[in-house]
């Protein structure tokens, strides 16, 4: 079986289809945030729920779902919200909310080869706001995959699971943690690691391998549509820089 692990679309149906049409694959696993930023919120709803992804919740999605804080970091917090409450909203059907509604806090399955399998945005600790960055320390990685901390156990470093699978930082990485694997496919949508190629993984389960893989897409066509919002600046500016260069704009940069 061949398993698709994407991540933090962002409104971008283009990057998305990209990766299915270039792709074989058997299930679909969507590690959260289908909104904000990319301006087809809509359609990336509707893809994923045509190719029948198993989903779970983002912080921007949660943040739309119900009109809360996206609690994202500061040098994008800005742009979430002004995009989120100005365009994201009003892109968005009350059916397209209803498939969010479905998306799961965490998914804890069983992937052959691999084990038992925890699948989160966040962290296991954290789902929607922990930002698992690879050059954490090993101790405070372990500290972030536990779920849940017992008082006898603080300095265990013993993990629950076989194999993590997380979003939400936007950095594609795999990182052996003990007896574990953690995998973050990166963004497909809106990388911020200096490549503007949409970003996702391959899990064959038959020969056990895992692939983090790039692909090119479409940036003008994303670009094109951004504009016909009528984003005003400096919304547009750092929107643009995003996806054309893979990164983000500091503010005062």
């Amino acid at each position: 079986m061949k398993i698709l692990l994407i991540s933090d679309i962002h409104g971008n149906i283009e990057s998305l289809k990209e990766i299915i049409n270039n792709e074989n694959f058997d299930h679909v696993y969507f590690i959260g945030d289908a909104v904000d930023y990319g301006p087809r919120p809509a359609e990336v709803i509707d893809k994923l729920k045509e190719i029948g992804a198993d989903s779970v919740l983002g912080n921007h999605d949660n943040a739309v779902l119900y009109n809360i804080d996206c609690m994202c970091g500061e040098d994008t917090h800005w742009i979430s919200v002004y995009f989120r409450e100005n365009f994201t909203k009003k892109l968005l059907s009350k059916k397209h909310i209803d498939v969010l509604q479905n998306f799961k806090t965490n998914i804890s399955t069983e992937i052959e080869g691999f084990g038992k399998t925890l699948i989160t945005h966040g962290s296991p600790s954290s789902p929607l706001y922990g930002y698992l960055y690879p050059w954490l320390e090993d101790e405070k990685i372990i500290s972030m995959l536990k779920r849940t901390l017992r008082l006898n156990e603080t300095k265990s470093t013993k993990l629950e699971y076989n194999l993590y699978i997380v979003g939400h930082t936007h950095f594609q990485f795999m990182k052996k943690i003990n007896n574990s694997l953690l995998i973050n496919p990166g963004s497909a949508g809106e990388p911020r690691d200096g490549d503007n190629r949409a970003a996702y993984a391959l899990i064959n389960t038959e020969n056990g391998s895992v692939e983090l893989k790039r692909i090119k897409y479409d940036i003008n066509k994303v670009i094109k549509d951004l504009e016909d919002l009528m984003i005003p600046e400096p919304y547009m500016s750092h929107l643009k820089y995003m996806f054309v260069n893979g990164k983000i704009l500091k503010r005062n940069g």
